[in-house]
């Protein structure tokens, strides 16, 4: 890792202080680590049962009966001895897909021939659930069990994890969306393990249909485009295309399509429901791009691929905002809880990345510096960050593993905790460019200043909550420095919060919220009271919506800063009375 950050460094620090312009955004990109052709049956129902009695008949000479890799032959020294199935580190950074394609191609390097004339589609599909569950012992899936039925007990169990999903990246998803992310890598692993083995257990039992159709559901098309967005670049005309749609509850089916000769493709018979989440995708050059449909709408969409650059010249710091609150940790005493959203703008009309990765396929993309003396609090249970701390002679920071599309879309979140007797400092430095709107919503009690531009107070925020704006400019050693002084605990009297060990996590989470609003455009403080809790959840969605309507093109720029001024006003306003 040390080495990894070093490498990081150099050509990010040297790269990064070039100017930018504007380029439009595109919906979703996302780094994988190669791409896959291999088949999806449509009634995709693997056979354990069966997988295990080919593994038994074709496999334990090498693999061994447990799939430990001490067969036969690799005792008497036959051949080298395999990878070890049961390995569950390893395994969960696999997908079940990659197991197939490896038994159907082989792997003439380890020794392990090609399976695809031997055995049936079907047939290898049921070998490689049944040895990608091999690394499933009795404790893990029953501590599973005992975690979904406490933590989650009225959600129904999966029809499908898809193959196309390691346990490692299903779990990150699952964690993030029904746990809040607040289950740990070992029980999350645990939780997909358990419902993986269900999902295979009753797939046996279920005849005809994709898994997880609904019936009665109205079924429909879902066209589109695909478009390169690199000047020169061309679309390959084999490429292929997938459709995944369905939910965490339901599981989630795959279609599989190519692209006509105009760049069209269409998916058809497709079930059309607001229930569903639908996600079309294609993989260029080893990268997935892809785009979210909204619930239920067959429209056409506008895929585009862009080539890659690892030049940080093109980038800049286009958003800086921060959220500041007074908490006090038993531990550390009063502070400044902090939560940033850096956001970024991408000049070119290419994807950047770095070009360096992490030996479970992520992308080390973007370099970011906490500031200097905070405490770390960003977390990684969604697997996109990577925290770099307590390193000798290495600041605190944090590695962002998405490439930065072209546009000014791509943005970043940070969170920590800084000591405050009065008056706290940040200096933070900065890899980029620096060219972005300054915003920071202050605690009341607090105000803010800074010795690198004006910032000046928002009339429009609402009365009792200080928000301040400005923009800051910086060719040359990039940073943010600001000056936060007042008294925000005073006001609080013997309602004062407390944070504990025990408590942290729950305090946190509450606080997660506001990273949420801040995402939606504006930051600020959730202290519900009954009466205007309902209406604070409206507005943060609403906010939510219309970001994601401005970024897709479908509102005017000025009626979108109309409507946004609108809904933070009510916002601060609701908010000034829960104080």
């Amino acid at each position: 890792m040390r080495h990894l950050v070093f490498a990081l460094l150099i050509p990010i620090a040297l790269g990064g202080c070039s100017g930018l312009s504007g380029e439009p955004d595109i919906v979703a990109t996302m780094a994988r680590p190669r791409a896959t052709t291999a088949p999806i049956i449509s009634d995709w129902r693997p056979d354990v049962d069966n997988g295990a009695r080919i593994f038994a008949e074709r496999c334990t000479d090498c693999h061994g009966e447990n799939g430990d890799g001490l067969g036969a032959l690799v005792l008497s020294g036959s051949v080298e001895r395999p990878p070890d199935i049961t390995d569950r580190a390893a395994v969960s950074l696999k997908s079940p897909l990659e197991w197939y394609e490896i038994i159907t191609k082989g792997k003439i390097e380890n020794l392990m021939p090609p399976w695809e004339n031997a055995l049936s589609e079907a047939e290898r599909w049921d070998v490689a659930l049944y040895s990608y569950s091999l690394s499933y012992d009795d404790t893990l899936l029953e501590t599973g069990k005992g975690l979904w039925s406490e933590k989650c007990g009225e959600c129904e169990i999966p029809a499908l994890i898809p193959p196309v999903f390691s346990d490692a990246e299903y779990g990150a998803r699952l964690n993030a969306e029904h746990f809040e992310g607040a289950l740990s890598p070992e029980e999350i692993g645990a939780v997909v393990a358990f419902l993986r083995m269900r999902s295979l257990e009753s797939s046996g039992a279920s005849t005809g249909g994709a898994p997880g159709e609904m019936a009665g559901v109205p079924r429909g098309s879902i066209a589109g485009r695909v478009a390169h967005g690199t000047a020169g670049g061309l679309v390959p005309a084999d490429t292929i295309l997938q459709l995944q749609y369905g939910n965490p509850e339901l599981g989630f089916n795959l279609a599989e399509t190519t692209l006509d000769a105009d760049l069209s493709f269409v998916f058809e018979d497709i079930p059309m429901t607001e229930a569903l989440r639908y996600v079309v995708s294609v993989v260029y050059q080893g990268r997935l791009f892809s785009r979210q449909l909204p619930a239920g709408r067959a429209e056409d969409l506008t895929i585009t691929l862009y080539d890659v650059t690892d030049n940080p010249a093109v980038l800049s710091v286009s958003r800086i905002d921060l959220f500041v609150d007074a908490i006090e940790l038993a531990d550390l005493g009063k502070g400044l809880y902090i939560s940033q959203i850096i956001g970024f703008q991408n000049k070119s009309d290419r994807i950047f990345t770095s070009g360096r990765g992490f030996d479970d396929g992520r992308e080390a993309v973007l370099l970011m510096q906490f500031p200097l003396g905070s405490g770390v609090m960003s977390g990684t249970e969604n697997g996109r960050y990577v925290v770099i701390e307590d390193m000798e002679n290495i600041p605190d920071s944090i590695i962002d593993t998405l490439p930065v599309p072209p546009g000014d879309s791509h943005q970043v979140i940070l969170e920590y905790f800084l000591p405050y007797d009065g008056v706290a400092q940040i200096e933070q430095p900065f890899n980029y460019r620096i060219d972005a709107d300054l915003s920071v919503t202050l605690a009341k009690g607090l105000a803010v200043e800074s010795d690198l531009t004006q910032l000046e107070e928002d009339s429009e925020a609402g009365e009792g909550i200080p928000v301040y704006s400005g923009r800051l400019r910086l060719d040359s050693e990039p940073r943010l420095s600001l000056s936060i002084s007042g008294d925000p605990f005073s006001r609080r009297g013997g309602d004062q919060l407390i944070v504990t060990q025990e408590n942290l996590v729950p305090v946190l989470a509450g606080i997660g919220v506001i990273a949420f609003a801040l995402l939606a455009g504006f930051g600020y403080r959730r202290r519900r009271r009954d009466s205007s809790a309902s209406e604070i959840d409206s507005l943060v969605a609403e906010l939510a919506r219309l970001e994601d309507d401005h970024d897709q093109g479908r509102i005017n720029h000025d009626l979108y800063h109309h409507k946004r001024r609108e809904l933070k006003a009510r916002l601060a306003e609701l908010m000034a009375d829960s104080d």
